[in-house]
């Protein structure tokens, strides 16, 4: 229904979920891009192209959501909002990092467990809960700078990123 008022939990669900459905598109992009350049000449560049611009899409939403979109100035001057783009693509990337690197350490860790590896377990376990703390902190930073007031109504030049998610 339009105008329908929307609760601040299901804000900040939608907000984290796309930013997690961006970050897993650049990240298969990311892989693509690994894959075409080990091939003799180019042959995936339509199938990433076809990602970035699925990624730009749910970037728009995401800063509709957050409230961002809309308040550039067009030209060469955007909000500062809209210029951490490129910053929230990364946080959000460095949390699904986070997420395949504590796979891999939770893995470890249940094999040196099983073989009684008590210190390589203590070990693990630390190098876990690092990997943990800057999850939270990465996703943490990601919501705030979404939610974040401090930079609404600024402007600033282009980041380099612009032409990344096409606001124009």
């Amino acid at each position: 229904m339009a105008g329908e008022k929307r609760s601040p939990v299901y804000e900040e669900a939608l907000m984290q979920e796309l930013a997690y459905a961006i970050a897993h598109i650049a990240h298969a992009e990311q892989h693509l891009l690994e894959i075409d350049s080990q091939l003799s000449e180019p042959k995936l560049a339509q199938r990433i192209d076809k990602l970035r611009m699925s990624r730009k899409a749910l970037g728009e939403v995401l800063l509709e959501v957050a409230g961002i979109r809309g308040n550039g100035g067009g030209g060469e001057e955007r909000s500062a909002a809209e210029s951490l783009w490129c910053t929230l693509k990364h946080l959000s990337m460095a949390i699904v990092h986070c997420d395949e690197c504590a796979e891999k350490v939770t893995r470890r860790l249940v094999e040196r467990a099983s073989a009684g590896d008590v210190s390589g377990t203590r070990e693990l376990l630390a190098q876990l809960s690092k990997i943990y703390a800057t999850r939270r902190e990465a996703l943490g930073m990601l919501m705030e700078l979404l939610r974040g007031e401090e930079l609404r109504g600024e402007s600033v030049e282009a980041v380099r990123c612009r032409e990344d998610l096409c606001v124009e």
